[in-house]
């Protein structure tokens, strides 16, 4: 299929709306990014323009100095669906992420979104992680586990001398906040730490549990986005007191959870109501480039 697939420009943000209003009932986020991945030199955001209109996007972000390239904000117009522009896109920005040398292509999916599953076998991409995510509502203040240890806010050079002493922590040593990832590094938590917070408990002096969070706003109503990692259960709801408690104190009874699979059954157990709770599942994908390259221009040199 020949399509022109080209950089999305400012003046084309009219049409990138019109295709989120179709997604998730309105409230998808790439309308309020869109603005700054058209001026972010880090970002290479693509359409497709067909009958005069971009009809479907796709961003490119490079991060960690360009070594990631995280993919997101993949959306077609429902009136352009079955035509395979989300699969040349993605064949675009993938071909494109070769040319800026970046090591892996990453980027997270709803477990139950079968299309993106799809482009992603289609693409050599591999299941990295899987971790839940919930969203928890009419939250109440609930009590700390007894003798469990105090939680307190460091700064992101702290936490990465904790996470340098006991990597167990954090699985594969990848770092999860708002259904992006990544890699554990002092550079990196700086990053990240300019617009979350993060909460740590320590036993013996080693860190036992962490929490990252940062806050949100949906027209009116202010919610919390939080990730929790721990060593057992008791770690586990300690920081979800913690971040529950939080985000009461900043007006926020909207709250969305990321975490470990194991501790599901846990944080399940904890709710009553089943509109307290709605909880899915995100993958985080990755197609490893820069590696494989290089593997085959040895070989090359071998013949």
């Amino acid at each position: 299929m020949d399509l022109n697939i080209r950089r999305v420009q400012s003046s084309d943000l009219e049409d990138v709306n019109e295709i989120s209003r179709h997604v998730w009932e309105g409230h998808d986020y790439v309308p309020s990014a869109a603005a700054q991945w058209v001026q972010d030199s880090k970002c290479h955001f693509y359409g497709v323009e067909l009958d005069g209109h971009v009809v479907a996007v796709g961003n490119l972000h490079l991060i960690e100095n360009g070594r990631v390239g995280w993919m997101e904000g993949l959306r077609v117009h429902p009136d352009y669906r079955r035509r395979g522009l989300a699969s040349e896109l993605t064949s675009f920005i993938v071909k494109r992420g070769e040319e800026l040398g970046v090591e892996p292509l990453r980027y997270t999916t709803n477990v139950g979104n079968d299309a993106s599953l799809r482009l992603a076998k289609k693409f050599g991409f591999k299941r990295v992680v899987t971790l839940a995510v919930a969203w928890l509502s009419k939250q109440k203040a609930n009590s700390m586990p007894l003798g469990y240890p105090q939680i307190r806010k460091f700064g992101a050079k702290k936490v990465c001398s904790f996470l340098d002493a006991d990597s167990r922590l954090v699985p594969r040593r990848i770092l999860f906040y708002d259904w992006k990832a990544s890699d554990v590094s002092c550079e990196n938590l700086l990053e990240i730490g300019k617009t979350h917070e993060f909460y740590a408990a320590l036993k013996n002096e080693r860190i036992d549990s962490m929490s990252l969070g940062s806050a949100g706003q949906e027209g009116n109503r202010p919610w919390r986005s939080f990730t929790i990692y721990a060593s057992d259960r008791h770690g586990f709801l300690a920081q979800l007191s913690h971040c529950t408690g939080v985000a009461l104190k900043k007006g926020a009874n909207l709250i969305a959870c990321t975490f470990q699979l194991r501790f599901e059954r846990t944080l399940k157990a904890r709710f009553s109501d089943p509109e307290e709770y709605d909880g899915t599942r995100m993958i985080l994908l990755q197609k490893q480039i820069r590696a494989r390259r290089q593997l085959s221009d040895s070989h090359g040199q071998r013949g």
